[in-house]
């Protein structure tokens, strides 16, 4: 019997987990409702101090799986506010996908008020809210 709830409290405590790892909320900018962000993915890179962000254009009806195919993709974005430069991560057409690998490495652009728009001043302008976190 302990076993089995043992073996029990272990799954609810994955599912849990993994409930988490997914979860989306996204968001319309103040300044242009039509952009939208991903309010849980948008986090502060411990090691650089990038700003990491996904937005799409569209009204907020999130999670991404349940929009029509004809949404436009999710972009991800690394915004290094200070040097007002940003990096394009890619695509996600999907809604599960993560961080490139070496991402960091990534070109940077100028001018991320051009580029990322009113997601990205949005992102600047809350970064010292934001959660700092190691990522990958």
């Amino acid at each position: 019997m302990r076993k089995r709830l043992g073996l029990c409290l272990v799954g609810l405590a994955a599912l849990a987990v993994s409930t988490v790892a997914h979860t989306e909320d996204w968001k319309p900018t103040p300044l242009d409702p039509t952009i939208v962000y991903d309010k849980d993915f948008m986090r502060v890179d411990a090691q650089t101090g990038l700003v990491v962000l996904r937005m799409t254009t569209g009204k907020s009806r999130g999670p991404y799986k349940d929009w029509p195919a004809g949404k436009q993709p999710i972009e991800i974005y690394a915004i290094d506010c200070a040097a007002d430069k940003w990096m394009s991560l890619g695509m996600d057409f999907v809604g599960d996908k993560g961080l490139p690998k070496n991402w960091r490495k990534e070109e940077q652009v100028e001018d991320y008020k051009g580029a990322v728009g009113a997601a990205g001043k949005l992102a600047c302008e809350t970064r010292e809210t934001l959660p700092k976190v190691t990522l990958p």
